[in-house]
């Protein structure tokens, strides 16, 4: 409906002209409610200043001006109320005239139970919750009258009104709200651009509902592609693609924005976002590049820090039973080139990584997770390699010593060679294999195939229970998990133990976790679980000093770890250093000097910090780690990560 007239016997022909002209503007029906309360309801077919015509089932019926009290105009015969909701409706105008508000209220929502699309009802409703200053109620019934009929009333700039008085109100999902009805309900009128935009940046940046928020982005951008918001909205369409894990396309619309705006505002977030898609199509070294881009491009220093600290993440790789692993527990791992060698308590793997992808090859590993039992592979706790040969330590089978060159691996326990079936760490040093065990440590010399035992009651060992080896040029060094260390001089043939005597600050009952040595130092991780207390030490070979540092020192953040592991390499070509140390902890790994990386996160030690990936390695337990060309390779309980190095330092390491 969108006429309604009051006729009075004085103004019969003025009104009888306005009337027509009304409705010759495209209104079709009619209601007339006459003097001696007849009610006819027909199709428009003319009228002058003594009459209006209409047509009743086909019957045309000209009725006088002067027994007129009412009229309404209607598009089309079905939107015209039913009689009683009329009545209530001319009550409320009624009450309007007398001010009596309430009871006008109350009349209109009477016609709308009535007739509840009585659009005219809706919209005088509406005015006066708005007189009234109940905001909320009137663009409710606004609302309404636009879904009923957005061309009875022209109110996109109550809308407009609305929105912009909640917005500087900041209560945004009503504004949201006020927006979107404009858009929606008059797309091509004024102030629907501006609604549209500004309801998607809400949506994406105030209300953080971002499913909702892209796609009112998205219609805005296609209603109205030529607009002064079209930068911003392009760099959150971006954005949001990203955060909803929609990478590849994220991809497509940042690049297209970084291209087209190089000069934006929002330039610095776009590569953070771009870097986060990336990061989800798992092509790392594009994600760090863009998280570089990102803390370059910007002074904001949160962005910076989120920037430096997602390029710490980007680093990993996460591999699990999902890529072919036996089991997700990584127990053991051996790097042969480019190949790698997985030790799990469900038995080996073997992945081919020349072709910069990973592939599994099970030829080889099907054959020996076999060996002792068909139904239950063996449980790998120690792998060592090297160009001829792979040594796999078990729980509780001894040793398998497989030569690349053979078909079929040997096996060796108590009965023909070890201390003790159950093995915890394995060395190679040329022709010699060293083997720390739960009965002490064996040594096998590959060119004889003789064994020799070594033992705390033969040997002067600290203990029998070897849990981590090293082996220098002159000096096997071995761990215990309770009784520190001792080291053998290779040349004297004598064993001795290595702590106080020797200014090694370590606590009686402390646990050697790992060993690895470069060149001129022997590194290694020990526990201490009395006190909670672990950290990592270095020996110097030439004489012997030695110093340790507690772990949980390097950072508040850094918890006491159960264990801790430790892996070194040095530059190639230098004999004495520098060297690289990592450490891989519960908490993170840390990277020692000699790097200067202004990029990676830094402990207030200096210890570059490469935190777990959240999300995906929230808690890890670590079990061990290795050291490749351009990836460090971390043991947990939840799968086997990979930290990009050539990606971290832009070279292999």
């Amino acid at each position: 409906m969108k006429h309604i007239f009051n006729f009075k016997h004085a103004l019969i022909w003025l009104i009888s002209v306005l009337l027509c002209a009304h409705i010759s503007y495209g209104q079709q029906y009619i209601s007339i409610y006459l003097e001696n309360g007849d009610h006819f309801k027909g199709r428009w077919v003319g009228g002058d200043e003594k009459s209006v015509q209409i047509e009743i089932y086909s019957q045309k019926l000209s009725i006088p001006l002067r027994e007129i009290v009412y009229i309404t105009a209607f598009s089309d015969l079905h939107s015209i109320p039913n009689e009683a909701a009329e009545k209530h409706f001319l009550n409320g105008q009624t009450f309007l005239q007398l001010e009596m508000y309430d009871r006008a209220k109350a009349s209109f929502m009477a016609a709308i139970d009535e007739f509840p699309k009585y659009t005219d009802a809706h919209y005088q409703l509406a005015l006066l919750l708005q007189a009234e200053g109940n905001s909320d109620e009137a663009l409710r019934y606004f609302g309404h009258v636009v879904k009923i009929d957005p061309e009875a009333y022209s109110i996109e700039a109550r809308f407009k009104e609305a929105g912009d008085a909640y917005l500087a109100a900041e209560e945004y999902r009503k504004a949201v709200n006020a927006y979107l009805l404009l858009f929606r309900s008059y797309p091509d009128r004024y102030g629907a651009e501006s609604a549209a935009y500004t309801a998607g940046f809400l949506l994406a940046d105030q209300l953080d509902e971002s499913q909702e928020g892209l796609k009112i982005l998205q219609e805005a951008v296609a209603h109205f592609p030529v607009s002064q918001h079209l930068e911003r909205a392009s760099y959150l369409i971006g954005a949001l693609q990203s955060k909803l894990e929609n990478a590849e396309m994220a991809v497509e619309t940042l690049s297209n924005f970084i291209l087209n705006y190089p000069q934006s505002q929002w330039l610095a977030a776009a590569y953070f976002a771009r870097g986060e898609a990336y990061g989800q199509l798992r092509q790392n070294t594009d994600a760090i590049a863009d998280f570089n881009s990102a803390s370059a491009h910007t002074s904001n220093l949160k962005l910076k820090h989120e920037a430096r600290k997602k390029r710490s993440e980007s680093a990993w790789t996460i591999y699990t039973v999902s890529e072919g692993l036996p089991s997700n527990q990584i127990q053991a791992i051996a790097v042969d080139g480019e190949t790698l060698w997985i030790g799990t308590p469900k038995g080996l793997a073997q992945i081919d990584l020349s072709m910069g992808t990973w592939q599994q090859v099970t030829d080889i590993t099907d054959h020996i997770n076999t060996l002792f039992d068909e139904e239950k592979p063996i449980d790998v706790r120690a792998l060592a390699v090297d160009g001829q040969e792979l040594w796999i330590g078990t729980l509780n089978h001894g040793v398998i010593h497989y030569n690349k060159q053979m078909t079929f691996p040997k096996t060796y326990d108590r009965r023909n060679g070890l201390p003790d079936n159950t093995i915890y760490d394995i060395k190679i040093d040329r022709d010699e294999v060293w083997i720390g065990t739960f009965g002490g440590v064996a040594h096998y010399l590959r060119s004889t195939g003789e064994w020799t035992r070594y033992s705390k009651g033969n040997d002067g060992l600290p203990a029998d229970d070897i849990v981590a080896l090293a082996v220098t040029l002159e000096r096997v060094w071995i761990g215990t998990s309770q009784n520190g260390m001792a080291v053998y001089n290779r040349q004297l043939d004598i064993w001795r133990n290595f702590g106080p005597l020797d200014s090694l600050d370590l606590k009686p009952g402390s646990e050697i976790v790992s060993f690895d040595a470069s060149s001129d130092q022997v590194f290694f991780t020990w526990n201490y679980d009395v006190d909670k207390i672990n950290g990592y030490g270095e020996i110097q070979l030439n004489d012997l000093s030695s110093k340790v540092e507690e772990v949980h020192r390097f950072d508040d953040l850094v918890p006491y770890q159960d264990d801790i592991y430790i892996a070194v390499t040095e530059s190639p070509g230098n004999m004495a250093g520098p060297v690289t140390v990592w450490i891989a902890t519960n908490g993170g790994v840390y990277i020692g000097q000699p790097h200067t990386d202004s990029n990676l996160v830094k402990d207030s030690r200096g210890w570059q910090v490469v935190p777990f990936p959240v999300g995906r390695l929230s808690a890890p337990i670590v079990s061990c780690i290795a050291l490749g060309v351009g990836a460090a390779w971390i043991g947990t309980a939840d799968g086997l990560a990979k930290i990009d190095t050539s990606a971290i330092y832009g070279h292999n390491q």
